[in-house]
């Protein structure tokens, strides 16, 4: 990778993480479309989950005593699951169709949830979410809307919402990149991208987790639910151009 490309990357990094460190979810959307702009997806996507895995690290450290692990564990078992479909999605089905269907889905239902619509969803709906958000980390590294979309839902505070969110998609990288490994996407030149990317990714983390004590609950609501309709229409919008 050329020097003014490494520069391009630290920057999407650097804001991407600030996005991470504020909502706790978020960081594939900042970073995914622009650092395809540089990078093939099947590169793009392992560097995008090996760096949201650290930044998951980081958040949780900072909301830890909110966890509470009967909100996670259905969603990390159905995951399991399907997060091994999504690797594969991601080496043998058009990437497009990927956007387009799961930015449309999600697009949809966040749009519905801004309007004041509530769905009264119980432990039934944990299997069907964690298994849609497996399938797009594997595939294209947007695990974070379904669950948060779910969790949004279910009345919690943003303390709460930030440690659950963020130790699932924890988990869940852990497993990801396992897959990656196994299937040989993890590579040196991914590696490299990684270390590069990591000293701005720190930095934009920290100021994001700085700056969430400011939000009241229903400011931090609102923006979450508003940059979960963007990651959908961005993402459908990307599938449609094909890029």
């Amino acid at each position: 990778m050329q020097p003014d490309e490494l520069i391009f990357v630290v920057m999407i990094v650097l804001l991407a993480g600030f996005v991470q460190g504020l909502t706790s979810f978020g960081f594939a959307l900042i970073s995914m479309p622009l650092l395809l702009k540089l990078m093939p997806m099947q590169q793009a996507v392992p560097v995008v989950v090996v760096l949201s895995l650290l930044t998951n690290i980081a958040v949780l450290y900072s909301s830890r005593k909110y966890v509470r692990i009967n909100h996670i564990w259905p969603l990390l078992a159905a995951s399991l699951l399907a997060a091994p479909l999504g690797t594969y999605a991601l080496l043998y089905v058009p990437a497009h169709s990927l956007k387009l269907g799961a930015g449309l889905l999600v697009a949809l239902v966040s749009l519905l949830m801004l309007s004041g619509k509530s769905f009264p969803l119980g432990r039934i709906a944990y299997a069907p979410v964690g298994a849609l958000s497996g399938f797009l980390n594997g595939s294209i590294s947007m695990s974070g809307p379904p669950v948060a979309l779910f969790l949004t839902n279910q009345g919690l505070d943003k303390m709460t919402f930030r440690a659950n969110i963020t130790a699932y998609s924890l988990l869940l990288n852990i497993i990801t990149i396992g897959t990656y490994v196994y299937e040989g996407l993890l590579n040196e030149s991914s590696m490299e991208t990684v270390g590069w990317a990591v000293p701005a990714l720190i930095i934009g983390v920290i100021i994001g987790i700085k700056a969430v004590g400011r939000l009241n609950e229903r400011l931090f609501k609102t923006i979450a639910l508003w940059l979960i309709l963007v990651t959908g229409i961005w993402t459908a919008v990307n599938g449609i151009i094909g890029t």
